[in-house]
Order: structure tokens, then sequence, then C-alpha cells
């Protein structure tokens, strides 16, 4: 890097004002608690599922990296708002 950066001569960050030096910045990028807490509401269920269909999920999700329950929550969740 053969410049300096002063950050004093910036006059906004990401969009908002700095304001002055030693002055706090606020950057608010973090969704709130409430909106954390409505995607993460679930309710726990008892499910039977025949061999074949749970070594199914079983395989993509090893393919993916995710859990086999991810894959069916999405997949209910998107059945259930296509036919509302």
């Amino acid at each position: 890097m053969k410049r300096k950066i002063t950050y004093a001569d910036l006059d906004e960050l990401n969009g908002e004002p700095i304001g002055k030096p030693g002055a706090p910045v606020k950057l608010d990028f973090l969704p709130s608690p409430e909106q954390v807490r409505q995607t993460l509401r679930t309710v726990k269920v008892t499910v039977s599922l025949a061999p074949a269909s749970l070594d199914y999920y079983r395989r993509q999700a090893r393919r993916r990296g995710e859990k086999p329950a991810e894959i069916m929550r999405r997949i209910l969740q998107a059945h259930a708002l296509a036919e509302a």
C-alpha cells in the first residue's frame, strides 16, 4: 500500500455520515431481534418416514453439508406457501 489512508478525510461510511472525529459510528446492518425470532420459530413434530425417503434426504444433506431436517423443513415450508 503506497498511500496512507486518513480516516478523518472520510465524510461517510456505508452511506451513513460519520460525524466528528471521535464520535461513535453506528452501523445498522444486523436484523432486529424480533425479525430473527420470527425466522427461527418452529414447532417440534414426530414424523414416520419410509427408509427410502430418509435415505434420500440424508444423501441430499450430505451433498449440501446440511442436516436432513433442514431440507425437509424448507420443502414443507415451500409447499405450504405455494398452497396459501
